[in-house]
């Protein structure tokens, strides 16, 4: 739904002076299913897991056009659970995106506020995990493809010039706010774009970042024995960097997505890789298909992940979406797959089917 308010509209309700044209928009995504696992802390289950295609979020943004190229930006989002109604994020208001900014058709746009960094901005669009669900990001999402947010953060994109863009983010310290990022932070990213073709790269690096090892499969992390359990631990210096690609024929699209994902604390080290190609196919007007292959390397442990999934559009706002996510663990480790328990062995297996509804 889309409201536009004169410059008129805007004295009558705030009592202020307005010139230009604004429009604000409410917008949103619910996307809710079932889900079977073969295997989480030992058992089969079954479960109600929505934001599994997508987040479920309501948000509103608007713009106002200040003349001579220039407009002002806003932009407040918030995730909840359809199932109980509950706030995502830790319960923050709008804890998805709330920002404020400037955008120029010359010199780019300048944000203030919450949202997601590089790895997700750039990225995102060459992960399987773009069409198949979070189930299929890499290992733990370590990487922050699937969608990751700082705090109390400065964003600057530049223009288009010629399919090139680049982006610069920098965080403050945020200790004591809802959020993985506790120390200062800053991101970079930049891509290309030319026709059916498209490239991208970016990096994040956090002082003070806070993970869960135990529960992405790892027994043992930076000399540390987790023991499989849930509990988070904070590095000293956490650098993730990526680069992904995409080449589209038609309807067959292929994509491919390289990440290197560094941990320091205490003298000691140790670096995740993960590499994710992917190739999505409309095999009729409103059915596409989409199959993946991922593989995480940390120490001596590995996993292999295939994904597959089917999304039939009955129109262009709703969908029924299909999908099997399988993981193999090796060297020790236990399979898990983003968001879920933990596997009580090596394999995890998940079948899901669900509907997701944008307004």
């Amino acid at each position: 739904m889309r409201l536009k308010l004169s410059g008129a509209g805007l004295i009558l309700a705030y009592a202020g002076v307005a010139h230009a044209q604004s429009n604000v928009t409410l917008y949103g995504v619910i996307d809710d299913g079932l889900t079977y696992v073969s295997n989480q802390s030992g058992h089969s289950a079954w479960r109600m897991d929505d934001s599994i295609s997508q987040g479920d979020r309501f948000g509103f943004k608007g713009t106002e056009d200040l003349g001579g190229g220039l407009s002002a930006q806003f932009n407040l989002e918030s995730g909840f659970n359809p199932n109980t109604g509950a706030s995502r994020q830790g319960g923050l208001l709008f804890g998805r995106q709330a920002w404020v900014g400037l955008s120029d058709s010359r010199f780019g746009t300048l944000k203030f506020g919450r949202t997601y960094d590089q790895m997700t901005l750039t990225l995102i669009q060459y992960h399987v995990g773009y069409y198949v669900g979070i189930y299929a990001f890499d290992q733990g999402d370590a990487d922050r493809i699937s969608g990751e947010w700082l705090n109390n953060l400065v964003t600057y994109a530049s223009p288009v010039i010629g399919g090139f863009k680049f982006s610069a983010q920098y965080s403050f310290s945020s200790p004591g706010v809802p959020s993985t990022s506790l120390g200062p932070a800053y991101s970079l990213g930049a891509s290309y774009d030319h026709g059916p073709f498209s490239i991208g790269a970016a990096m994040t690096s956090i002082h003070g970042y806070s993970i869960n090892p135990g529960g992405m499969g790892m027994p043992v992390f930076l000399n540390t024995n987790t023991g499989f359990a849930s509990t988070s631990v904070v590095v000293d210096r956490y650098r993730t960097a990526g680069i992904g690609s995409s080449y589209t024929f038609g309807n067959l699209g292929i994509a491919a997505v390289y990440a290197n994902t560094r941990f320091q604390t205490l003298g000691h080290a140790n670096t995740l890789q993960s590499i994710n190609a992917n190739i999505h196919y409309f095999i009729l007007p409103a059915v596409q298909v989409t199959g993946g292959y991922g593989y995480s390397r940390f120490t001596t442990y590995n996993w292999n992940e295939f994904n597959l999934a089917l999304d039939y559009l009955l129109s262009k706002r709703t969908d029924i979406i299909t999908s099997a996510d399988y993981q193999k663990a090796n060297g020790g480790a236990r399979a898990d797959l983003v968001t879920l328990p933990v596997s009580g062995d090596n394999k995890q297996l998940v079948l899901r089917i669900a509907m997701r509804h944008k307004f």
